[in-house]
């Protein structure tokens, strides 16, 4: 067994889920909280703001962000059957699994969300655990949480988002940002992470230099 463990975040990693969670927002959170829709126009845009400006943009105050949170979670609790796995990730998770790493999720989502959506995709197996963050800004000290509470020791993250690469630098946990989530590469980039991937089977490439 391999002494990396890869740690993996959700949307956007491995569920594509940008696309259903505008519609959930735009139908069921925007009008009700009284925050700016978001038009399909603007979807690539968003992907060159952080989380900060994206939720200036849109009259989402910080006060407001955690009941939005939790009903935007479970609104999708009722759709993760519907969300499509990024292209290629299953095969690259296998094929992990195959070459001895263990891995594990640091999510914002709902832990049963995830959960359900693993199961759906039969992946589920190929995890040792689920760890949900409550906080949005908080990755950093839910990245620590995490290790202490499932006493890991050497880990890599994997995710999508600049934040996420500014909490993996807080803590010293090294990073792979991946192209094809919410942040777009050029951004990621700017960032500076470990690695930088296109492609999910480049995961495979990553692996096979390390412990």
């Amino acid at each position: 067994m391999k002494k990396t463990i890869f740690i993996f975040d959700f949307d956007g990693t491995i569920a594509d889920s940008l696309h259903m969670g505008i519609d959930l927002y735009n139908n069921h959170v925007a009008k009700r909280f009284k925050c700016k829709k978001i038009e399909k126009d603007e979807i690539e845009d968003l992907k060159g703001r952080n989380s900060y400006k994206l939720l200036k943009d849109h009259n989402i105050n910080l006060i407001k962000l955690p009941i939005i949170l939790f009903k935007m979670k479970k609104l999708m609790s009722e759709k993760m059957g519907e969300i499509p796995l990024i292209d290629g990730i299953k095969e690259a998770l296998i094929s992990l699994n195959k070459m001895g790493y263990k891995m594990g999720i640091l999510t914002s989502n709902h832990e049963k969300n995830v959960d359900s959506f693993l199961l759906h995709y039969e992946l589920r197996n190929l995890f040792e655990f689920i760890y949900s963050e409550k906080n949005l800004f908080g990755k950093d000290k839910a990245i620590n949480k995490m290790i202490k509470i499932e006493k890991l020791d050497e880990i890599i993250y994997v995710g999508d988002e600049t934040r996420d690469i500014e909490a993996c630098k807080k803590v010293g946990v090294p990073i792979i940002s991946v192209g094809w989530g919410f942040n777009t590469s050029i951004n990621l980039k700017k960032q500076n992470p470990n690695y930088f991937i296109e492609n999910p089977k480049e995961l495979l490439d990553i692996a096979g230099v390390l412990i």
